[in-house]
């Protein structure tokens, strides 16, 4: 049965350049417990159809159409009836949870209001907005609160009567995420819209969720709409799939048949821009152009001006939608044409360019630097600095590196409890050794609170270590106030969220000119290293006059990446660099950062939950879990034969849209680093855990080239692991082979 049918649904804004029209004939249809997926790039309209549909598009206004929502045409009711359906009815997880979560309020307050709103939907008192209970209420918020840490666990946070507590900007960003999953699910929806909902999850964490989707629309009939940028959750999760460009939907229908065939030259290029397992370092394929703000009010398909079949006929006539199966429907013009140039590849005019305002790299220049790296020569940076290629025997001494460093936090809530011995002490980071060798790439995974971003923090001095040494050049280094200011420059941070790590009140040439002004760049020198600057990341020079809500997510990265290699550093650390940016514009990131390092000779540390990016781009990866590195090594080595069970559960739990099978789940969420486990950190959660693993803390196991945390990593190396895997001690009648640490 149809729970939401959106007709023909125009939504527009009213801007300085003219009238932009953000949802341009857009038509949708979800059942009771369907789960539909939105795809598209940046710009083409999903989210602003999302938000016309829980009445959250202002300052856009609907101009025409329908929505009906079980029988209802919201666009014709009073504001006050849509506000009624808004949380209860119809609730939406949205993209970005650190601007949605009220920093002024616990998690565990926030999710607990919208349970009082769902039960007394007559409205607040002043005293409950501003979150005071009456003597009278106060089991009614107690229940309240205990309902809360139930949400929490249900939607994997770790510890949940501790994190309850926590404020928003003590939460990595996974958890913020989960915390607003949450809130969403507090008022028993009969429609969730999740905006991107695993974007800053970890693939183990990303998994559950996705089970949790599922479950809920199999259980309580609940609908659901995935809005996301990754194909492999939508292939997932979703029974159908939307493809949306220019404000339309272009293409839409089963998701395995779409994924596998897809019928329009856009669906086509978005596919043939996914990271894939034997991509290696190659260049990626990207979609030339950008989505176009449309202005105008004419005719024709929005895809022509980037499409390589467009012609007269597609500028000048809207395609007509033909449906090419069951339940599959497709709007253009030259389907013929499409069906006739049987390679995916070049069916959506991708290309092996660099962003536009770049120039072509030569691809000889890319087979050039794979077989240095493969041979082990050395290179020589953009300074004239020798240094061996990532990955080879002759590295030479490390740039960056970590020795025995340890990062605790005192979680005792008052001076009182301090004084009284009742205090808990969080181990974010517990005795990591790690080094970062010139001109080489280095993948940091895990997932979420497993320390990743507090090393960063620690590595560049953001932090201090409790105990341990950051070296840089071998010298010891403190935080950023102790350092100089060469020892400043020499690194730069590209932070997990552009938006909260730039300044809105400044255009793009004020953000890009920071770090030279502080350290006394005259105005003239600073508007050429800007245009330089804007150039070498592919922004042409007006974007120095915006501000950043001027600019799309990939656009925002750029500016964000321009910044951090002003001062010309030779270490960059990228925290999540590409985690909100759709496929096409994910490729462009990826090509630009392997043409800067190329072309500049950085030395990249990349911090992702995104396991394709990391095996992209790195030469080796550490893999850490509950603030220790548990295997480290070659990355295609680690990615293709791990060691550790870790690392192959997280492996395992990646979806994927080409490989037949689906993913498999590691059970339970990652333990408190409070209370953390003895013996192997990971033998809760092990499906080869034996007693041994319980009790004694594994030694360094070196398994081809690799370093693992392991008890069997030589079995797990050789034969895989599994859930139905037998133990490791039947498998082999050999102790595995140990060293000391």
């Amino acid at each position: 049965m149809t729970l939401l049918t959106v007709d023909n649904l125009h939504t527009r804004f009213e801007t300085n350049d003219g009238v932009v029209r953000a949802v341009d004939g857009a038509s949708l249809t979800i059942d009771r417990g369907e789960i539909v997926g939105l795809v598209g790039e940046s710009g083409s309209g999903k989210s602003v159809l999302a938000r016309s549909i829980v009445g959250l598009h202002s300052p856009g206004r609907i101009v025409e159409g329908a929505i009906d929502f079980d029988g209802v045409d919201l666009t014709d009711v009073s504001a006050s009836t849509r506000e009624r359906y808004r949380g209860t009815d119809i609730a939406m997880v949205f993209q970005d949870p650190t601007a949605t979560l009220n920093p002024v309020f616990d998690v565990g307050e926030q999710i607990a209001e919208s349970l009082r709103v769902h039960d007394d939907s007559s409205g607040q008192s002043l005293l409950d907005f501003c979150h005071v209970p009456l003597v009278s209420d106060r089991s009614r918020w107690r229940r309240h609160r205990e309902r809360a840490i139930e949400l929490m666990d249900q939607v994997g946070i770790a510890d949940p009567e501790d994190r309850v507590d926590a404020y928003p900007h003590e939460l990595s960003g996974g958890m913020c995420q989960r915390a607003m999953l949450a809130i969403a699910l507090a008022g028993d929806p009969d429609l969730l819209i999740a905006d991107e909902p695993t974007t800053a999850l970890d693939t183990t964490t990303q998994a559950r969720i996705l089970d949790q989707l599922r479950e809920l629309a199999a259980e309580t009939d609940t609908a659901v709409l995935v809005i996301s940028h990754d194909f492999g959750v939508v292939a997932d999760c979703c029974d159908r799939v939307a493809v949306m460009y220019g404000g339309e939907i272009v293409e839409r229908g089963p998701t395995d048949r779409l994924l596998e065939s897809p019928e329009h030259p856009y669906t086509r290029g978005l596919l043939s821009c996914l990271l894939r397992a034997d991509d290696g370092r190659d260049r990626l394929p990207t979609i030339d152009g950008t989505v176009p703000e449309r202005f105008d009010g004419g005719p024709g398909c929005p895809f022509a001006s980037r499409c390589s079949y467009g012609t007269d006929d597609c500028e000048r006539r809207d395609p007509a939608v033909r449906t090419v199966g069951p339940d599959h429907e497709v709007a253009c013009h030259e389907l013929e044409a499409v069906r006739a140039d049987d390679s995916p590849a070049a069916a959506g005019s991708p290309s092996e360019s660099t962003p536009p305002g770049r120039p072509r790299a030569d691809p000889s220049e890319s087979v050039t630097r794979d077989r240095a790296r493969a041979d082990g020569s050395r290179t020589i940076d953009a300074r004239g600095r020798s240094g061996s290629a990532g990955g080879s025997a002759d590295r030479g001494d490390p740039i960056l590196e970590a020795r025995g460093v340890t990062r605790t936090y005192d979680l005792a809530d008052s001076a009182i409890q301090r004084a009284f011995g009742d205090s808990r002490t969080l181990r974010a980071v517990d005795g990591v050794n790690l080094a970062v060798y010139p001109g080489e790439t280095v993948g940091l995974v895990g997932e979420s609170a497993s320390g990743k971003s507090t090393l960063a923090k620690l590595l560049t001095g953001l932090e201090a270590p409790s105990t341990g040494e950051v070296r840089f050049d071998g010298e010891p280094v403190g935080t950023v106030a102790d350092r100089t200011a060469d020892q400043l420059a020499d690194v730069g941070v590209v932070f997990q969220n552009p938006q909260g790590s730039i300044n809105p009140r400044q255009r793009v040439r004020e953000t890009i000119a920071e770090p030279l002004l502080e350290r006394g760049w005259d105005s003239e020198c600073r508007r050429e290293r800007v245009r330089e600057l804007l150039d070498l990341v592919g922004l042409a020079e007006r974007y120095g006059s915006r501000r950043p809500h001027q600019l799309s997510g990939g656009q925002l990265q750029r500016v964000a990446i321009a910044r951090a290699i002003a001062l010309e550093p030779r270490v960059v650390v990228f925290d999540e660099p590409v985690s909100a940016l759709d496929v096409s514009v994910r490729a462009q990131l990826l090509n630009l950062l392997a043409d800067l390092q190329r072309r500049l000779g950085l030395t990249y540390l990349v911090i992702s939950h995104d396991l394709d990016v990391v095996r992209h781009v790195a030469d080796r990866v550490a893999v850490m879990y509950l603030g220790e590195i548990v295997e480290r090594g070659p990355a295609e080595r680690v990615f293709d034969r791990p060691s550790h069970p870790y690392t192959a559960a997280l492996l395992e739990a990646v979806p994927r849209i080409d490989d037949g099978t689906d993913a498999t789940r590691l059970e339970g969420p990652i333990p408190s680093g409070v209370d953390v486990p003895s013996g192997c950190r990971f033998h809760p959660r092990c499906p080869i855990a034996e007693p041994v693993c319980e009790t004694d803390e594994p030694d360094s196991v070196a398994v081809g080239g690799v370093d693992s945390h392991c008890h069997f990593a030589q079995q797990v190396a050789s034969r895989g692991v599994t859930e139905d895997s037998e133990s490791p001690r039947d498998q082999s009648p050999d102790p595995p082979d140990t060293t000391t640490r």
